[in-house]
């Protein structure tokens, strides 16, 4: 893929990216510098990803007086997250008459001439589209790549622009952007009912979703034995081209699809068997989700030409992404862990995942930060189901994700419904590790859990 061409298509070559800091944003951006872009952004808050940004010559500016008049950006790239009509920097540009692209149209213009994997699904897109992309990486194929969280293989970044003619991308069906993109191989993990704010019922989040399956170019990997793909694939008029795999407790016939590859999961290991062989993957993470996660992007590769030997063996090296039930560290015998994990399901498979890492040693103890006020409204019966798996859960404020307030809605929504009747925190970080120092003792295992800043409260814990 040459980068010339990538900005003739575009149109542009010194794109200016708002919230630059985030993660889908930061991976994007540092698709665009490797591809010779002049990259610049916004970003009010200092880390890691835009020091990252930074030491690849993208300057990142903290507040609009740094500007200066004299712009020469020819572009601005936003997010969904970004709201246009208030923010000062997307108003001081529109005055300029610079030119406005959402981050998905980009990504889709850059990934356009390449052989695509497209990862989709209510949770786990990110851990797929990072295993994807590490077994190709492993193979050779050398792909481009855009995963929304910061990955090992790519030097701790979310994005990639590679000399190789593969791409793997996450793929957002938040707002519904995951539909702009022929990719001719999709995998699609799991659907269920979030995001509900942009689609309102669970029907029309069913039909965009059928649209996913149905519009891919050459194969659609699946895993069959979830209930909301079982449901969508009631909308779906031809099967042909689905690549589905399935444990053998379930009712799935063969004959219904023109692929399916069974599996079983014993003593922590996925055997799958294809061809009329049989073939085994293992992880250095626990949860059955990421066993069958690997799966999918196994039979992604091998859908391109892999060796499907070779791609399952890669997967034992498979290093993380980071927040995505990340070790961060041990502080008085406490194992301290971050997720990402912000819907009932995903609450759930880190719980499931957490007492393995236990192994009876000492306690688990959640710390819990629901993510937006519309998602706690629909959901908090649900958060309240999963988070009883555990004995000790703490939770924190909502973070807003920049939604208003809802009257009425807040963490204690969750906590009432709860049986164990979870301690609510603060919000205030000195304060609250406080708390968590005399409920946690050696041998204990503390995961922060959340999509907003709950990670900082791990991070406390350890510094203190």
């Amino acid at each position: 893929m040459e980068s010339g061409s990538i900005q003739k298509r575009l149109g542009f070559s010194k794109p200016f990216f708002l919230g630059i800091g985030g993660s889908g944003m930061s991976s994007l951006a540092h698709i665009l510098a490797d591809a010779g872009f002049e990259v610049s952004g916004y970003d009010g808050k200092k880390s890691q990803v835009t020091e990252n940004l930074e030491k690849k010559g993208v300057k990142i500016f903290s507040k609009l007086s740094d500007l200066g008049e004299n712009i020469e950006y020819d572009s601005v790239i936003y997010s969904s997250a970004i709201r246009l009509d208030s923010h000062p920097i997307a108003s001081f540009f529109r005055q300029k008459g610079v030119r406005f692209f959402h981050r998905s149209e980009v990504l889709h213009l850059c990934f356009e001439d390449l052989t695509c994997i497209a990862v989709g699904g209510s949770h786990g897109k990110t851990t797929t589209t990072a295993m994807t992309a590490h077994i190709l990486d492993d193979l050779g194929y050398s792909p481009s790549v855009m995963v929304g969280g910061d990955v090992s293989f790519l030097n701790g970044v979310g994005g990639r622009f590679s000399a190789g003619k593969f791409g793997v991308f996450e793929s957002d069906e938040s707002d519904g952007t995951f539909l702009n993109h022929k990719a001719q191989v999709r995998i699609l993990t799991n659907i269920d009912e979030d995001h509900l704010d942009f689609y309102h019922t669970r029907e029309k989040l069913l039909e965009a979703f059928s649209r996913f399956i149905s519009s891919g170019t050459q194969t659609v990997v699946l895993d069959l034995d979830d209930p909301g793909i079982t449901d969508c694939l009631e909308l779906v008029q031809d099967k042909s081209k689905i690549f589905g795999f399935s444990s053998y407790n379930t009712n799935v016939k063969a004959a219904d699809f023109r692929n399916l590859v069974h599996y079983k999961i014993e003593n922590k290991k996925l055997t799958f068997f294809l061809n009329g062989r049989e073939f085994e993957i293992s992880s250095r993470f626990p949860g059955k989700h990421y066993l069958t996660n690997s799966l999918a992007g196994v039979l992604a590769a091998y859908s391109i030409g892999a060796d499907p030997e070779k791609a399952a063996k890669s997967v034992s090296g498979y290093a993380g992404v980071k927040r995505r039930l990340e070790y961060i560290g041990n502080k008085n015998g406490v194992d301290i862990y971050d997720d990402y994990g912000h819907h009932p399901t995903e609450v759930q498979a880190v719980l499931s995942s957490v007492r393995e890492l236990s192994g009876g040693r000492g306690k688990p103890v959640i710390l819990f930060q629901p993510h937006r006020y519309t998602r706690t409204k629909n959901l908090y019966e649900d958060f309240a189901k999963s988070l009883d798996r555990v004995e000790t859960v703490l939770l924190l404020p909502i973070y807003s994700a920049g939604e208003d307030p809802i009257p009425g809605v807040s963490s204690e929504l969750i906590a009432d419904k709860m049986k164990i009747r979870p301690k609510i925190l603060s919000g205030n970080l000195g304060a609250d590790l406080s708390v968590l120092k005399e409920i946690l003792s050696p041998g204990d295992v503390f995961v922060s859990l959340g999509a907003g800043n709950v990670r900082d409260w791990g991070l406390g814990l350890l510094k203190s």
